[in-house]
């Protein structure tokens, strides 16, 4: 993780450092005392913090937010030990070190893990390198071609979700989700649902999926365009795996200017990937056919709608993990007219 953005731990997120500190001394005593504790800024859901030891020494503490939490949301469980499964596999994560599952220590579970150094985009343009945009997309994309590959039983993952029927439930589930967040009436939505349930494709496969998987949530290497970590496995699960290359591709479905959106952009100029050659990328790692991934973007949309009116759900609760989830509502509409648009051009 990169914490070029760091401030003071946030009033909503404060927590007793003394107790913090006394769990280190009888749980990890081989880190000196704490220097400081500062927030990392960005980010949506799980608050992310860089402690920094007398000796220098720095490692991350990732927590669940306060408040009332929507159900099944924050896993910070699984995110843990998925990365704790996946460290002698070629998807690399940081180093998980312990977990907390007492909320009496700082309020809420947590776990601690290495600090990664590198540098993170947020999107594919902040890369100025143009040659470096176009090697770190491919880069992404095998890398997530490499995730679907592990086999999840010789990783002992077998109990990490259900097997089979995943787009099922995940309408099913960001459905739920998006009645129980929404602060907002969008006739649209039940539009999208109803294609979603009348379009699910006959091909079904369980892999480990990242369920998050983008740009911001991997850590470049600061001497080439190399993935050095991934992060942020929250929605981990076993699930289907073109889900996770629909959400990875939605960019592509987005206008120019929206949300990091690449639709309408001069993709040749730019020197960035195009939705066919990703595609293939992928097929070739993965040796499968080429298809057309339509029907999964919608669903990543989908579900990204209902998550984002999450966020911004948590902040008309005030109990938010950034400073700007309010600004995150302002994106739901744009984003499902967005989606609407795909539907009405097929």
């Amino acid at each position: 993780m990169d914490p070029n953005n760091l401030i003071e731990i946030r009033e909503n997120h404060a927590f007793d450092i003394e107790r913090l500190q006394a769990w280190f001394v009888e749980r990890l005593p081989t880190f000196k005392s704490f220097k400081n504790i500062q927030q990392i800024v960005g980010g949506q859901s799980n608050p992310t913090f860089v402690i920094t030891f007398g000796d220098g020494e720095k490692i991350i503490l990732r927590k669940k937010p306060p408040g009332k939490l929507l159900p099944s949301a924050h896993a910070i469980e699984r995110e843990y030990k998925v990365q704790k499964a996946l460290a002698k596999s070629n998807v690399p994560c940081p180093q998980m070190i312990e977990i907390c599952e007492d909320d009496s220590i700082i309020g809420t579970p947590f776990y601690i893990m290495d600090l990664v150094e590198g540098r993170v985009y947020e999107n594919i343009l902040d890369i100025n390198d143009k040659n470096g945009r176009n090697t770190y997309y491919i880069q992404l994309v095998h890398m997530l071609a490499n995730l679907h590959n592990i086999n999840y039983k010789e990783v002992n993952l077998v109990d990490f979700g259900r097997i089979g029927n995943y787009i099922n439930r995940q309408i099913n589930r960001w459905e739920k989700q998006w009645h129980l967040s929404k602060q907002r009436e969008l006739p649209i939505m039940q539009d999208i649902i109803n294609w979603l349930n009348c379009n699910i494709p006959n091909y079904d496969e369980t892999t480990i999926v990242h369920g998050d998987y983008r740009i911001g949530n991997t850590i470049c290497h600061s001497n080439s365009f190399s993935i050095k970590a991934v992060l942020d496995w929250e929605l981990s699960t076993l699930g289907h795996p073109l889900a996770d290359l629909g959400y990875f591709l939605y960019a592509h479905y987005i206008p120019y200017g929206e949300r990091h959106g690449l639709k309408g952009a001069n993709l040749g100029e730019l020197n960035i990937p195009n939705v066919d050659n990703l595609v293939n990328e992928y097929c070739k790692v993965r040796k499968i056919k080429n298809f057309d991934p339509t029907f999964y973007v919608v669903l990543s949309l989908f579900r990204s709608i209902a998550i984002l009116e999450g966020v911004y759900a948590r902040f008309v609760n005030g109990n938010e993990s950034s400073a700007t989830a309010k600004d995150i509502g302002k994106d739901v509409e744009p984003l499902a007219n967005a989606t609407y648009d795909i539907i009405k051009r097929l």
